[in-house]
């Protein structure tokens, strides 16, 4: 159809042509790198006690390493810390919806998900018996709480995001560390170690 002389066309694709050329809106996972820059901003005493609690975390398979020993005991004890770990995240997320004026509510899903981190270290703590089933129960629940952290909840400041996000991956590589070690190294009990070293 000609309208002054120019063709006039009424297809959908010019549309769709000038809503991919508009910018695109912000993706989650973009949280992660926007939020980094922010991570000197927390307060003194969060950040120290933050990176102090990767201590046990990343102490098992270094400890291990050096030895050059598996050691179940200390590997369980790593994600018997785990499993502390994501009660205590849970718990801060509870603690988080319940004062009145919090950008989230003290509803069925934030309440609900604030209790899945505890239910992952329960059961890590189930697989006593195999390492890996509990570490991977363990490597799950702090995934999801993460996630939980990241998108899930309003109102957390970006620098807190910034440091669980740091303090997720360090913990998770120390516990993969582990299980890299259990299939290297020959296992000892830990008072064998020590009788050596007396």
């Amino acid at each position: 159809m000609l309208i002054g002389g120019q063709p006039f066309h009424s297809s959908t694709q010019s549309h769709k042509r000038r809503k991919t050329q508009e910018e695109p809106q912000e993706r989650e996972l973009d949280l992660l790198r926007y939020d980094m820059k922010d991570l000197m901003r927390g307060p003194k005493p969060a950040l120290y006690l933050g990176f102090s609690s990767l201590i046990p975390f990343v102490s098992a398979p270094l400890l291990m390493a050096v030895t050059e020993v598996y050691c179940p005991d200390v590997a369980f004890a790593q994600v018997a810390y785990g499993a502390s770990i994501l009660s205590f995240l849970g718990g801060a997320r509870w603690g988080f919806t319940l004062p009145e004026g919090s950008p989230a509510k003290p509803d069925w899903m934030n309440l609900a998900n604030s209790v899945v981190p505890s239910l992952f270290a329960w059961v890590a703590l189930l697989f006593r018996g195999s390492i890996t089933e509990s570490s991977l129960m363990v490597i799950m629940g702090l995934g999801i709480a993460l996630h939980y952290d990241l998108s899930l909840l309003p109102g957390y400041p970006s620098w807190f995001k910034a440091l669980r996000t740091i303090l997720t991956l360090v913990a998770t590589f120390s516990l993969v560390a582990t299980l890299i070690i259990k299939n290297v190294y020959p296992e000892k009990k830990l008072s064998e170690i020590f009788q050596k070293n007396n």
